[in-house]
């Protein structure tokens, strides 16, 4: 039975940034960059984060499974958090059981590929996620490449799309660029110098060692999916002999580089268009490499994913920073407050904060959130039974846009949502500007950050109301 990817998804945040917007205001200062100030790339939002990009891509992945995988991994380089389980968040807003298996990988950007490449070799079902949220130093060429993002693959034995056929790795500790635990932003090294020991001596070798174990030819490639600059796809392809309409799309012009997650991203929009047959070479880079062949099958995709969907252009470069917290906007009185999180109070209704599970009674199947012991309407006792809103389509009732109360990216929208079952709601909104909320509008639900403890530097999550 062939093993190999089963689904997957990307996820790409809605809020775009010109990157001639960027050069715009930087470009007094760095007239380099403006080789690089075309197309435009994507940007979290100030309430996305890696861990709520990966469970926007894990959800699409899941949307047509019945059972849950057994194991999850979580790949990135930008967890938020050192000291507590980020895939364990996931899980939980996933209202996955407990007896999933979840682990966090780290520690370079090829981490979800090696991780891919695991798989294959223990030949476990499971579903890995990578999701990337770089942020880079203003005026850098890292500013201008990167972009925020995440993808998701569910792995396993059965009807896949794309069936894994060999694998390969080497590590070389040729540092390239790194992040140490005290900086913020990614040191690199000269391009020119990485791409000839790297890139046209480490990674054709890894390339070599899997068409070897496939007994197939570079001929025989139809797609290479190269997780690094337009020049080193170049040279990789140049030195193998293979046609540059074979690589793969970098999406650099409508994403940019997401770190981690890229490889996955690109390998999903690589499957979306090859064709039965197709042979697709994807190759992870980092201080070694990681090479894995695919053989894409007749199987359809389940999901119809697009980058444009919902997109939403920034025009401000000082916006911008400030949704990235790179500069410090005053935003007055109202946004000095403590907001130390209750954690004994947060285990209690984890359910409820991260699963999004309201109760439905079973008398008069009325649905609330959150679950409690009597119900609103028909007034029974200990009838209601956990249900999950995370998926529901909603529709606003109410709402407000307030100048006044404080929010990264103002104005602070909230309002009344009600759900199928009578449920209602008062939620904060989000991916919404001025003016675009409507009574009686459908809305889905996504989970974000909710706010942050500045003063203990933690960050609570919530799910907030967006356009469908």
């Amino acid at each position: 039975m062939s093993y190999g990817v089963l689904d997957l998804a990307p996820y790409v945040p809605p809020m775009r940034l010109e990157r001639s917007e960027i050069y715009a205001s930087v470009g007094w200062a760095v007239p380099s960059l403006k080789g690089l100030a075309t197309g435009e790339r994507a940007i979290a939002n100030w309430d996305e984060d890696a861990i709520t990009m990966g469970f926007e891509a894990a959800r699409s992945c899941l949307s047509a499974v019945q059972k849950p995988p057994s194991r999850v991994t979580f790949a990135s380089t930008t967890f938020p958090f050192a000291d507590r389980s980020n895939s364990g968040i996931i899980c939980s807003a996933l209202d996955m059981p407990s007896s999933v298996r979840n682990e966090d990988v780290f520690g370079s950007r090829r981490a979800a590929v090696s991780a891919l490449v695991r798989y294959f070799e223990t030949k476990e079902d499971g579903l890995l996620v990578a999701s990337d949220c770089r942020d880079a130093k203003p005026g850098s060429a890292q500013e201008m490449n990167y972009g925020h993002g995440a993808a998701a693959v569910l792995l396993g034995k059965g009807r896949v799309k794309a069936e894994i056929i060999a694998v390969s790795s080497i590590h070389d500790d040729l540092v390239d660029q790194y992040r140490s635990r005290k900086n913020r932003f990614d040191y690199t090294l000269e391009e020119r110098w990485v791409r000839e020991e790297g890139w046209l001596k480490t990674v054709p070798q890894v390339i070599e060692n899997v068409l070897n174990d496939a007994a197939i030819s570079t001929e025989n490639l139809d797609k290479i999916i190269v997780h690094g600059s337009s020049g080193a796809s170049r040279s990789v392809a140049k030195k193998l002999g293979i046609s540059q309409e074979k690589v793969a799309n970098n999406l650099y012009s409508s994403v940019g580089d997401v770190g981690a997650a890229h490889p996955l991203l690109m390998l999903a929009e690589a499957i979306k268009h090859s064709n039965t047959g197709d042979f697709i070479l994807m190759v992870g880079f980092g201080q070694g490499a990681d090479v894995v062949l695919l053989k894409r099958t007749k199987e359809k995709l389940t999901n119809d994913w697009d980058f444009e969907s919902n997109r939403r252009v920034v025009k401000n470069y000082t916006q911008y920073l400030s949704l990235r917290d790179m500069i410090a906007i005053d935003f007055g009185l109202r946004a000095e407050r403590d907001n130390r999180t209750a954690l004994s109070a947060f285990y209690r209704k984890n359910k409820e904060i991260t699963g999004m599970l309201g109760g439905r009674c079973t008398k008069c199947n009325t649905l609330q959130f959150p679950k409690s012991l009597i119900c609103v309407k028909c007034g029974a006792s200990h009838s209601q039974e956990f249900e999950s809103l995370a998926n529901m389509t909603g529709r606003v009732k109410s709402f407000t846009e307030d100048w006044l109360a404080y929010t990264p990216f103002p104005p602070y929208i909230y309002g009344n949502v009600e759900f199928e079952g009578e449920a209602n709601i008062m939620l904060e909104f989000a991916d919404f500007g001025p003016g675009q909320v409507k009574v009686g509008e459908h809305v889905r639900l996504v989970f974000r950050i909710k706010d942050f403890d500045d003063k203990r530097d933690f960050r609570r999550y919530f799910w907030k109301p967006a356009p469908s």
